[in-house]
């Protein structure tokens, strides 16, 4: 049994920023801030850990008159919006055929590992039809730390199968360099797409198992790597 544990932005699709603007506009309506993800750089963080960092930045003490919480019921109230008018959401080059690739072999299960909180996963996903490939997962609402809320997608694959999946088979993949860092903080074998800001060779810098460009002109080499144990090189 295989688990393959799938981040969602520039991973499986790109919103076109409708997440950044949603919470521009949550920070908005409780803060009064305009702009508040200028300067931020929310590549491969968790939802809470960016709030935070908003808060710091401009120095509000967490849970001192606003939660993160809050915040963040606010922002999802904005996406379903923001996702739905986004004119430049897609799915990404190759997502839909190699999901039904893996869904159509024996012993194998798809799960995500994201930062976004879990109802704001769902909706990112919901426009492209996608939550129907994802049963379970690891969410920025499960834990801040990355690391952790990837350990915790790997235990759900584990007892949805008996508690007999092993590290070496599961699979963490996605764009960033934090994504990479998380799964193997976890003890799981890493797949780098290099398919938002950051470059093959720097994905392969930060340790990624292998490093494809896309999953359209990089699909026969991760089923070969994936399936063959030949977790090796890069496209």
């Amino acid at each position: 049994m295989k688990s393959f544990l799938f981040d969602v932005d520039q991973t499986l699709v790109s919103t076109g920023g409708a997440g950044l603007r949603a919470l521009d506009r949550a920070c908005h309506k409780l803060l009064s801030i305009e702009n508040a993800m200028q300067g931020i750089d929310p590549s491969g963080k968790t939802d809470p850990a960016i709030v935070r960092e908003i808060f710091a930045r401009l120095g509000i003490v967490p849970d001192g008159g606003v939660a993160i919480d809050t915040v963040l019921e606010s922002y999802l109230a904005f996406l379903h919006e923001e996702v739905e008018m986004s004119n430049k959401y897609h799915v990404l080059p190759g997502i839909v055929d190699i999901l039904d690739e893996i869904s159509a072999r024996p012993n194998t299960m798809l799960g995500l590992a994201t930062g976004n909180i879990e109802l704001g996963a769902r909706v990112k996903l919901q426009r492209g039809g996608l939550n129907r490939y994802f049963s379970f997962g690891g969410f920025g609402s499960d834990s801040e730390d990355r690391t952790e809320l990837v350990r915790k997608a790997g235990q759900a694959a584990s007892r949805q199968h008996g508690n007999s999946i092993q590290p070496e088979d599961i699979f963490v993949i996605g764009d960033t360099p934090l994504d990479i860092a998380a799964g193997r903080g976890a003890g799981y074998k890493t797949v780098g797409v290099a398919t938002g800001r950051y470059s093959t060779v720097l994905l392969h810098e930060a340790g990624a198992t292998f490093v494809i460009s896309n999953f359209q002109q990089g699909h026969d080499h991760f089923l070969r790597s994936i399936f063959s144990e030949d977790c090796s090189g890069g496209l």
